[in-house]
């Protein structure tokens, strides 16, 4: 750039060119080719602003309101010219210019000057480049920090808004001849109907100056400068129109960046709401299988024992008794099942948070709660061990030592643990009655969801669980647990 501004100060008689270009802060200079002068503190584009975009001040003292203060400092002369993205050239110096016809002789220099702002300029991009790298910057910071936390989209477009300094901010998105508007500020958010044809049939990512202007229309922009680009194209489409009162907008390049970073930031949020959402579908479908399996069942059937005790009070009371004695056998089952859900639920303290062996502990408080004399065996260091394969872990063994409690009778139960530097195998054992392949149909069909539940849960790690039980020889649960990628 420095070449170019020497060879039109030079060229025109000139003894300084300086670039200007419009921030959201007023006129910044750019670049300044030749000595700074004592009156360069008191000129910008501003004290221009009402004249022509090309004019000339032979006698500097017929400049509107500063001219007499700058001529007092030594300035004789005054030049401004307009560049591309609304910039500013501004030459003066100590003596008049070299007589008539200067702006023509500068044509041919702004036109190169367009010419490398459309193209960029060879010491490192366009009249804006620096402050628009600025403004990028800031605006993919506040997408990293938006996702960092639970945030919505209009939180986003907040953000994003403040990070580019705009006035306000508009994303479209949606399907058919009707698109729900987001905005920020939230002074438009609905729907709107009949965009231009042009732009949602458009190619590239970027938005022309006329589609800009109908969207801006459409959506009830009120900035004097909006840029536009497509956050996503095709049947989901986005659109991002951001606006300033003051100031020039972003390139149609850097609008393209902007608006991708913000569509990508939203998808990712809407994602994480989407995977939340599942997560806790998925803990209320295993609380809601726990609550049949176990205490539903228990209570419906104490129900009916304690309906049928009355007449049986009279005629057999060693046989109520029992009957009393077996239902309260149950209840008290269930409410350690219950116990045991809650307890799963109960968040754990910092000291809690990251034992040595956070599995081992996790068996030991299972067992104690089920009250079952059960071997527990660790091979490998379970420290090394990720969350998310830990947490399946923990269900394979709450449900198969309930299984273990329920029908064992509390015999022979071993829980074994082996990690290595593929998988956890997780291994619980009883020496209970065992059940058949048509025992599990029968549970099924009955509602008894737990060893679907248990299947479900190890495949989604890309495990694989082997159950193997034989009537009146007990039965274990199997489960290799893939640490990486999928179980051989």
């Amino acid at each position: 750039m420095g070449r170019v501004l020497r060879a039109i100060r030079d060229d025109l008689g000139f003894e300084t060119a300086s670039v200007y270009v419009r921030s959201s802060d007023g006129w910044e200079l750019l670049h300044r080719d030749g000595a700074t002068q004592p009156w360069h503190g008191l000129i910008d584009p501003s004290v221009l602003e009402g004249t022509a975009e090309a004019a000339a001040y032979p006698d500097v003292r017929s400049v509107p309101g500063v001219g007499p203060r700058l001529a007092r400092l030594g300035c004789s002369s005054l030049a401004v010219l307009p560049l591309p993205e609304e910039g500013r050239l501004l030459l003066d110096a100590s003596r008049p210019p070299r007589a008539g016809g200067w702006i023509e002789r500068a044509r041919p220099y702004l036109e190169l000057v367009a010419a490398m702002a459309g193209s960029g300029w060879a010491s490192g991009g366009s009249l804006r480049s620096e402050q628009e790298v600025a403004a990028l910057d800031r605006l993919f910071a506040a997408c990293q920090e938006t996702l960092g936390r639970a945030a919505s989209t209009d939180d986003l477009l907040d953000s994003a808004r403040q990070s580019l300094e705009a006035s306000e901010l508009f994303l479209i998105t949606g399907r058919g001849s009707s698109r729900r508007v987001f905005s920020s500020p939230d002074a438009f958010s609905g729907l709107v109907r009949d965009l231009p044809s042009e732009v949602l049939s458009g190619h590239g990512l970027g938005l022309d100056p006329r589609a800009v202007r109908d969207l801006a229309v459409a959506v009830r922009a009120s900035s004097r400068a909006v840029a536009g680009a497509f956050g996503r194209e095709g049947d989901d489409l986005e659109i991002v129109l951001i606006g300033w009162a003051e100031g020039p907008a972003l390139s149609t390049a850097s609008a393209v960046v902007a608006a991708r970073a913000i569509s990508t930031a939203r998808v990712a949020l809407e994602a994480r709401r989407q995977a939340v959402t599942t997560l806790v579908d998925r803990e209320r479908a295993k609380m809601a299988y726990a609550l049949h399996d176990g205490l539903t069942q228990t209570v419906t059937g104490a129900v009916l024992q304690l309906d049928a005790l009355a007449n049986r009070i009279e005629r057999d009371p060693p046989s109520a008794l029992a009957v009393v004695e077996q239902a309260k056998v149950e209840i008290r089952r269930s409410l350690a099942e219950l116990r045991g859900l809650l307890f799963d639920l109960t968040p754990a303290t910092d000291e809690e948070a990251a034992p040595d062996e956070p599995l081992t502990r996790y068996v030991d408080d299972v067992v104690k709660r089920w009250r079952l004399p059960a071997r527990v065996a660790v091979q490998g260091d379970l420290t090394a061990v990720p969350e998310r394969v830990l947490s399946v872990a923990y269900v394979v063994i709450r449900e198969a030592l309930a299984n273990a409690a329920k029908h064992a009778a509390g015999r022979n139960v071993t829980v074994s643990l082996a990690a290595s530097d593929h998988d956890l195998m997780v291994v619980v054992g009883d020496g209970g009655r065992g059940f058949t392949r048509e025992d599990e149909a029968q549970a099924r069909e009955a509602h008894h969801l737990g060893l679907d539940l248990l299947r479900r849960r190890v495949g989604e790690v890309g495990g694989r669980l082997r159950i193997e039980s034989r009537p009146g020889r007990g039965t274990r649960v199997i489960a290799r647990l893939p640490i990486n990628g999928v179980a051989s």
